[in-house]
């Protein structure tokens, strides 16, 4: 049993239905069942019962909720007693074109929480360079990783295995009217008459991408590349025309507009050198050390889980 379940649990408690705590707490509504159902499992009781009108506290759960609010307190006592100073400040680097995914209700959630910590957000195309085992001010960086020898590399850098929060492989991303749209799969001969729809700068793009862009330049003319300054405005282009692509990694790519419609279709690329890991690299001496980055990385795994459970129940 953990402390952030408890936390869970009274803020469930005190709320009106399981979409409102999930609101009050910034996760996902499923990240929040789940985690309730577990800590049910775990001590053999039901907590709540769930009416039309909302949800209301078992006997037990009634017991149980001033205990719980106790051990709470006394853990944050305990915490006070640390002769340890607090985290003050946490670096976050994450992969350009997905700096508003995952993280900014958890930060913000986080922010209220502890309003004396310094939480520093910048997309960068590169987070791997800032991995570091500085304890003083600890990094966090969220990229794709599927070269074995940048995970070795990250991974002495680091110290620590990292946390993957996804498995995927980055897709070729079209209209649902586009000549490949029918394709089971994709090789960059396929796409030789097509419109390449970049936002990372083309001379120097992203780690991630690398490998993907290696076997596409070859094919396709400067003249082909459209440089665009948002995500947005890729996905709105790809949208409507026909002849245009975007390169996105899946399951990220769920999360835009017209996916869960079926009018812009994810296609793979034939061959393993698009595939890797969305990995969350971090200090575990530092996890060790300071509870509030333990609750960040919780947080942001509970958030990657939310959006896994959401986008498949869709």
């Amino acid at each position: 049993m953990k402390i952030t379940v408890l936390k869970y649990f009274i803020t469930l408690a005190e709320s009106q239905s399981i979409n409102e705590a999930a609101q009050k707490l910034y996760i996902a509504q499923p990240s929040l069942t789940k985690a309730l159902q577990l800590f049910e499992k775990e001590i053999g009781v039901q907590l709540f019962l769930r009416m039309q009108s909302g949800i209301q506290l078992t006997e037990a759960g009634k017991k149980i909720l001033p205990e719980a609010k106790q051990m709470v307190e006394y853990y944050n006592g305990w915490l006070s007693l640390s002769e340890k100073r607090p985290l003050e400040a946490v670096d976050i680097y994450i992969q350009a074109s997905f700096p508003n995914f995952l993280l900014p209700k958890v930060v913000l959630q986080l922010k209220k929480l502890h309003p004396g910590l310094r939480i520093h957000c910048e997309d960068h195309r590169m987070p791997e360079q800032y991995i570091s085992q500085n304890l003083e001010r600890p990094v966090l960086a969220l990229f794709v990783c599927g070269q074995k020898e940048l995970m070795e590399k990250c991974v002495r850098a680091q110290g620590n295995q990292p946390l993957i929060l996804f498995r995927g492989e980055y897709c070729c991303l079209v209209s649902r009217h586009s000549s490949l749209a029918k394709k089971e799969c994709v090789t960059p001969e396929d796409l030789k008459s097509q419109y390449l729809a970049l936002k990372s700068r083309w001379d120097a793009p992203a780690t991630a991408l690398q490998p993907l862009l290696h076997e596409i330049i070859p094919t396709v003319s400067p003249a082909q590349v459209l440089q665009l300054d948002s995500v947005d405005s890729i996905i709105k282009l790809v949208r409507t025309q026909s002849d245009v692509y975007a390169l996105s990694y899946y399951p990220i790519l769920k999360r835009y507009p017209g996916v869960a419609e079926g009018e812009l279709v994810p296609i793979p690329f034939e061959g393993d050198y698009t595939k890797g890991d969305f990995c969350l690299f971090y200090s575990r001496k530092a996890a060790h050390q300071y509870p509030v980055l333990q609750e960040l990385l919780l947080e942001i795994q509970n958030a990657a889980a939310g959006f896994l459970a959401e986008t498949d129940a869709d």
